[in-house]
């Protein structure tokens, strides 16, 4: 048996990264009619209600608060769905979910390293909560037999500062949903904005928001109709932090968060952007490149981490620590349309080399030949 933790659904991973991935591997190995088993909590069933199959779902009491402490009790929580299910092989595609198998593999799904190589600053509670949090789950990755990484990055990071050797690592590379995200360039209720640089993720520090908000603010007096959009679940301190900047650069009508985009919106979102401008410091994979890629928009990213392993010569890639690099990008977008349009056509070729049906198939394949060996 293949057991999956599918509690990101359920926590507040469910609107990130994880959740997404957690979502669509569930959704096409379901389609593929491949039968998992599924360990989910009874709190917050009504995310994963028409999801799940009720007949391979074994729900138990996990709450999903507080956050920095949740992952305490969580492995009671698994620890019970392993005794009763005894599965061959327990997949782990969140870092709060990985424990041991007494009947037989744990495999981690291995995002990135970020809290390995980007520590964060300070000594209060919540921080030091964090390390600890961090430092257990990569002592628990490094015994793992097998890991699944998520690009070839991530692969070379887990090598180099976990130890782990290279036989012990599939790469499965990220998917896109490529029946949403499709060229949307003119199309729907983006399509009369202004022109505007587009910036998809979270507040972390390696997202580089502050970087990208002072390269707008040396290109904006030179193209005064441009605008600088933000999306992505940030805290309310980074909110804070962009009123306060924005309105010090004097842009305070020209920078937004635009806060909750439905899914339905999203390709108009990308796909009328002047570019999706995503330099950041480090990504274990860098999802909103594909994703602007696909729907037609052209792509400012790094020349570092996984980035370029993801963007190919499809973006226009910069050093993310110079500032002055990422507004002549900008630049270049807007003032180079034949460029423009090469990117356009680029992009979409790259794009379509990624899917979640593909994820799917090598994610189970990989459980497979786990669970067989």
């Amino acid at each position: 048996m293949i057991l999956i933790d599918a509690t990101p659904l359920q926590s507040e991973h469910r609107l990130r990264g994880v959740g997404a991935y957690v979502r669509h591997l569930v959704q096409h190995l379901e389609a593929k009619g491949h039968t998992p088993f599924y360990f989910a909590s009874t709190v917050g069933l009504e995310h994963v209600q028409g999801l799940l199959p009720p007949e391979r779902t074994l729900t138990v009491y996990r709450p999903h608060t507080p956050a920095q402490v949740y992952w305490a009790y969580n492995e009671l929580a698994m620890r019970w769905a392993i005794l009763r299910l005894r599965p061959r092989v327990f997949f782990c595609p969140d870092f709060n979910g990985l424990l041991s198998n007494p009947f037989g593999e744990s495999v981690p799904m291995l995002h990135d390293l970020i809290p390995l190589k980007m520590r964060e600053e300070g000594e209060g509670l919540g921080i030091r909560l964090s390390r600890l949090r961090w430092g257990v789950y990569f002592a628990k990755v490094r015994r793992a037999r097998h890991i699944i990484a998520r690009s070839e990055w991530v692969k070379k990071d887990a090598i180099e500062l976990l130890g782990i050797a290279p036989e012990r690592i599939t790469v499965v590379a990220q998917g896109l949903d490529r029946e949403r995200f499709v060229p949307s360039t003119g199309q729907g209720p983006y399509a009369a904005e202004p022109p505007y640089f587009l910036h998809v993720g979270g507040s972390g520090t390696n997202k580089n928001m502050r970087r990208v908000l002072e390269a707008f603010a040396r290109v904006a007096p030179t193209h005064p109709q441009t605008r600088l959009y933000f999306v992505g679940p940030w805290a309310p301190a980074e909110r804070e932090w962009l009123e306060a900047e924005k309105t010090r650069l004097g842009l305070a009508e020209r920078v937004r968060h635009l806060g909750f985009i439905p899914d339905a919106d999203l390709p108009s979102l990308y796909g009328n952007a002047a570019a999706v401008v995503f330099p950041s410091l480090e990504e274990g994979y860098g999802l909103p490149v594909l994703e602007g890629m696909a729907s037609g928009a052209p792509v400012i990213t790094s020349n570092v981490s996984s980035l370029p392993e993801v963007a190919g010569d499809a973006a226009l890639l910069v050093n993310p620590l110079e500032v002055e690099a990422i507004a002549a990008a900008m630049r270049r977008i807007l003032e180079e349309p034949g460029l423009v349009q090469a990117l356009r056509q680029k992009g979409r070729i790259q794009a379509s080399q990624f899917s979640w049906e593909a994820l799917a198939d090598q994610v189970w394949e990989t459980l497979n030949r786990i669970a067989q060996t």
